[in-house]
């Protein structure tokens, strides 16, 4: 869980690193673990919903924001990247709002954080 954490730590103490990081792979990393949060969502299942999204902002976008940074990746990769991650997101949460009926994307949080 703590790798994407330690990966931008060495990111940022040694930029020189960086350039042997792949943007495709954080990419990946990205949308395979965003593909799993609307299936947590509708389970309402709070470790895997922490997991995915951990992994996604972390590990993929995160990682991205680091190269981003040190110049690796375009600047269009990665707003393109981040409009799409925002987008999934946002539709993730509007689609289990209308799944289960509900007025508010806020109340499939509030029932996936409270456990009812």
């Amino acid at each position: 869980m703590w790798m994407p954490v330690s990966q931008m730590w060495t990111n940022l103490l040694n930029p020189d690193n960086i350039k042997g990081l792949s943007a495709l792979s954080m990419l990946l990393a990205m949308i395979g673990n965003g593909l799993m949060i609307p299936r947590a969502l509708f389970t309402r299942d709070l470790m895997w919903f922490t997991g995915s999204t951990w992994a996604c902002v972390f590990y993929g976008w995160g990682n991205l924001v680091c190269l981003y940074l040190c110049k690796v990746i375009s600047r269009e990769f990665f707003l393109a990247s981040t409009v799409g991650f925002v987008a999934w997101l946002v539709f993730s949460f509007w689609r289990d709002t209308q799944v289960y009926g509900y007025s508010s994307p806020l109340k499939s949080l509030k029932e996936l954080i409270s456990g009812s």
